[in-house]
């Protein structure tokens, strides 16, 4: 279900950038999609709060990389503003995935997301 879940809120990152090409000279909206949705999960599996999920990508990004935590920080913050709708999709999934059914719960995190509009997406 969580795969589900995950799919669901990548169209709906898909959908914010509709009409806006290539918004980074460096990397494609797909990584960039998928470096946010890193981000979206931390902040959904802790209630939003961002230095928990700047903590949780910490630890799991500087075994891998050199990075700070003031960079983490920086990021998750810039997601927190540009899609929560998002975060506040996987949060329900993520609150609601042990007690109710898969429908039930696919039917929350649809409706979440159905707040969001085709080429919703600010750069600042």
């Amino acid at each position: 279900m969580e795969e589900e879940v995950k799919r669901l809120i990548i169209d709906s990152l898909n959908k914010r950038l509709v009409g806006h090409g290539d918004i980074d000279t460096v990397y494609p909206n797909h990584v960039l999609i998928e470096k946010w949705l890193t981000a979206i999960i931390a902040l959904g599996y802790n209630d939003s709060d961002t230095e928990l999920a700047a903590q949780d990508i910490y630890e799991m990004k500087s075994m891998l990389d050199d990075v700070s935590i003031e960079e983490i920080r920086a990021f998750v913050s810039l997601v927190s503003y540009r899609f929560p709708e998002e975060i506040m999709a996987f949060t329900k999934y993520s609150e609601l995935r042990e007690e109710e059914e898969e429908s039930v719960v696919i039917s929350a995190v649809n409706e979440e997301l159905s707040y969001v509009e085709e080429g919703d997406f600010t750069l600042s």
